[in-house]
């Protein structure tokens, strides 16, 4: 059985979401986020994609579980999904992956596809782009996915504490301590752990990660000429970009692989401190590049950007895998759980619980 008193340090979306699910599974769940509000960190500052799995065509696993998570996830989530808008996936010339490949991918995840329209095929460079297809995807509102979650967490019944500091956590044979940055202790079963990277100072061997790839990253917030408004817009893949709708706003988030990651730091704290400092905002470049493939681009205007950090296991990077990576202390009562996309959320919910219910 799952463990009567457990503790989640995270309250971003995998984080909420696994401790309103495991308080649905008899658990009495307190969920302890630094910030000053649920999902303020990782779970606002992404493309609000929900993925059927067109993105990652070098990693079958990951696009597969995307696709297989994508229903569930557009059921669930109905009140905060936007789908009113035409998907368009393109692959460039000279791309790591070819259309004939991509076409591959998709067939064998089940993926729906369809050639774009001769309307769709002119918004593009023919040159530089090989082909495009109409996929489908959506968008989600992250400030009603917030709502969501808090009604979700409220009728678990479970214990929300903002602007709780997490410093250290501490393993003992019958029980765990989770340290506050106050100095209260709170003493638990299992400790479950989803700070996407965000380092607590102590511990226990074997929970924390190694090897994380920590960006400083800048999604710019653009308005759009009338060709475009109405259309998400992807090129694969390799240095190139992504357009989407960004509900709550009347813009598009342009997303670019080369000049959205602001460098690469050793640590999640590291890359905080990057955009603290005040990095120089790099839209002028994403734009300029992404008029080579999209010409109407150019009418386009960029009015902000979002900042955050983005990390993910190194080692991925070559195959651009979104693994979900889970982590246990030798004695079992302390995990950590390094989320994948956010439309995995179902795969996330049940490793956990595997893994609490397997714990000693």
């Amino acid at each position: 059985m799952i463990a009567p008193r457990l503790v989640v340090v995270g309250g971003g979306f995998y984080g909420s979401s696994l401790a309103a699910h495991l308080a649905r599974e008899g658990a009495s769940v307190t969920l302890l986020e630094a910030r000053r509000d649920l999902l303020g960190g990782a779970s606002y500052f992404n493309q609000a994609r929900v993925h059927g799995g067109y993105h990652y065509p070098r990693s079958l696993r990951t696009a597969g579980r995307s696709q297989a998570s994508y229903a569930a996830f557009m059921s669930r989530y109905a009140d905060c999904v936007v789908d009113d808008f035409l998907c368009i996936y393109a692959v460039a010339r000279g791309s790591l992956t070819n259309a004939r490949k991509f076409r591959r991918v998709c067939e064998h995840i089940g993926a729906p596809l369809m050639d774009a329209p001769a309307g769709v095929r002119r918004l593009f460079n023919p040159a530089l782009i090989e082909a495009s297809w109409v996929t489908r995807e959506s968008v989600f509102d992250s400030l009603k996915l917030r709502e969501i979650v808090r009604q979700e967490l409220d009728d678990a019944r479970v214990t929300v504490r903002l602007g709780a500091r997490v410093t250290a956590v501490e393993e003992g044979p019958a029980s765990a301590e989770v340290i506050l940055e106050d100095g209260q202790a709170l003493t638990a079963d299992r400790v479950l752990v989803c700070t996407y990277g965000e380092t607590i100072g102590a511990l226990p061997d074997d929970v924390g990660y190694s090897g994380l790839h920590c960006e400083p990253c800048e999604m710019a917030l653009v308005d759009l000429p009338d060709d475009l408004r109405g259309k998400g817009i992807t090129v694969m893949d390799g240095p190139y970009f992504s357009l989407m709708p960004f509900p709550s706003t009347p813009y598009h988030t342009l997303s670019h692989v080369r000049y959205t990651p602001h460098g690469a730091q050793p640590s999640y704290e590291a890359a905080q401190a990057a955009l603290r400092s005040g990095l120089a905002s790099r839209a002028d470049f994403m734009l300029r590049d992404a008029i080579r493939y999209v010409p109407s681009l150019r009418d386009a205007v960029h009015r902000e950007s979002l900042w955050g950090v983005k990390t993910v296991p190194a080692r991925r990077d070559g195959d651009d895998a979104r693994p979900i990576v889970m982590r246990r202390s030798g004695g079992g009562r302390v995990m950590s759980l390094l989320g994948s996309k956010i439309d995995n959320i179902g795969d996330a919910l049940r490793v956990a619980e595997e893994h609490l219910r397997d714990a000693v």
